[in-house]
């Protein structure tokens, strides 16, 4: 694959994830995102405002970085 394929994949991802994914879940009655990040942390406090951001943070990373690592290799 070249690396015009990598990134219109990754774009690609990134849109059906935003704009058919979220319905499509919401549609189904599964909880959203906030909804699971308020069961697994609990409720916000200062603490938390702390914690959840870099783990989001580092969850993007990863989840950018994976892709990126294969676009340079190509």
């Amino acid at each position: 694959m070249n690396k015009k394929n990598y990134i219109l994949y990754f774009f690609t991802g990134i849109i059906v994830g935003m704009f058919l994914v979220i319905p499509l879940v919401e549609g189904l009655g599964l909880p959203s995102f906030t909804n699971v990040l308020v069961n697994l942390f609990g409720e916000p406090n200062e603490a938390n405002k702390i914690i959840v951001p870099l783990l989001l943070l580092l969850i993007i990373f990863l989840i950018v970085l994976f892709p990126f690592r294969k676009y340079k290799k190509t």
